[in-house]
């Protein structure tokens, strides 16, 4: 290999990359699930909520903005609220520097008998 090709594949290698924003999204998404408290009494079968969370150079969370929350009424509003709330308490520093990412936050309701399956996005 030339020296040139390897220099470009060194390069590309430093810098972040629009690939690796589905992957980053979900080790935000995991690391506020674990401090997630869901509301209490969902009237709901699944619900969701969009975030952009913004990092600084340091890597501390300066901003989460909801874009959107499903279902469009007062319980998909207190579910996001939950979800932003999640994402403060256990999403505050990251390995993210100096970035936006859109953070999905999901849930599905159990079906009778079964466990609770949560989706990230």
């Amino acid at each position: 290999m030339n020296k040139t090709c390897l220099a470009i594949i060194v390069a590309l290698s430093l810098f972040p990359s629009t690939l690796y924003a589905a992957p980053i999204a979900e080790v935000i998404a995991d690391m506020a699930a674990k401090c997630w408290v869901f509301p209490e009494k969902m009237d709901y079968q699944k619900a969701r909520a969009v975030f952009e969370v913004t990092y600084n150079a340091e890597g501390d969370l300066t901003e989460v903005i909801a874009v959107e929350y499903q279902p469009v009424r007062e319980a998909g509003k207190i579910f996001a609220l939950s979800a932003q709330q999640a994402l403060l308490d256990c999403a505050s520093k990251s390995d993210v520097k100096s970035r936006t990412i859109r953070v999905v936050m999901s849930y599905t309701a159990p079906r009778s008998g079964d466990a609770l399956i949560m989706k990230k996005r």
